[in-house]
C-alpha cells in the first residue's frame, strides 16, 4: 500500500507518495515519488550495527551525495561534541546509545527524542530531532524527502 501525503487538509493535491520495499539485511527502503510518478529520492532504515545502538537513516536525492543521518553523538564535529559534552553528558549519552534519559518523578525512564544531524559530503544538511523538528541547512534538499522522513517517524 502507498504512502501519500497532500498538499491540502481536503487530500485533493498530491505532495508525493513513499512505496516501501524490501531491502537486504533487514533494511527498510522507501521509495518517495511526486504526484506524476517522478522519483524525487529514497529513504533507508539501517539497522544497528550493535545491540547497545540505533539504527539509523540514510536519503539519496538523485543528483547529490548520499545523506546520512548521524546520531548527534557521533563526533564528526569536536566543537559540537565538547559542548553538548559539557552541557549534560550523562543524560545525553544514555539517551543516546538506549533512547532512555532520566526517570521521572514516578521512577520510569523518560524516553527523550533524538536528534540526528543528515550530514553529506561533512556538511549538515538537515537536523531532525524525532519528527517533532525538522531543520533544514541547505537549500538544495528537496523538502519532500524531509515530510516523508516525517511522516515515516524515527522508529
Amino acid at each position: 500500500m502507498e504512502r501519500c501525503l497532500y498538499e491540502d487538509q481536503e487530500a485533493t493535491r498530491l505532495l508525493c507518495y513513499l512505496v516501501a520495499e524490501d531491502g537486504e539485511a533487514g533494511e527498510r527502503h522507501f521509495e518517495v515519488s511526486d504526484a506524476e510518478g517522478g522519483s524525487i529520492g529514497t529513504i533507508r532504515r539501517v539497522p544497528p550495527s550493535g545491540r547497545l545502538f540505533k539504527h539509523t537513516w540514510r536519503i539519496s536525492q538523485p543528483g547529490h551525495p548520499e545523506i546520512v543521518g548521524r546520531n548527534q553523538w557521533s563526533g564528526h564535529h569536536v566543537k559540537r561534541l565538547a559542548k553538548r559534552a559539557a552541557d549534560n553528558i550523562v543524560p545525553e549519552l544514555l539517551n543516546a546509545v538506549t533512547g532512555m534519559g532520566p526517570d521521572d518523578s514516578y521512577g520510569n525512564p523518560v524516553r527523550k527524542s533524538r536528534t540526528l544531524e543528515w550530514v553529506s559530503d561533512g556538511d549538515v544538511v538537515m537536523v531532525s530531532e524525532s519528527t517533532k523538528l525538522l531543520t533544514i541547512k541547505k537549500d538544495w534538499l528537496d523538502r519532500r524527502l524531509a515530510f516523508a522522513f516525517a511522516f515515516l517517524g524515527d522508529s
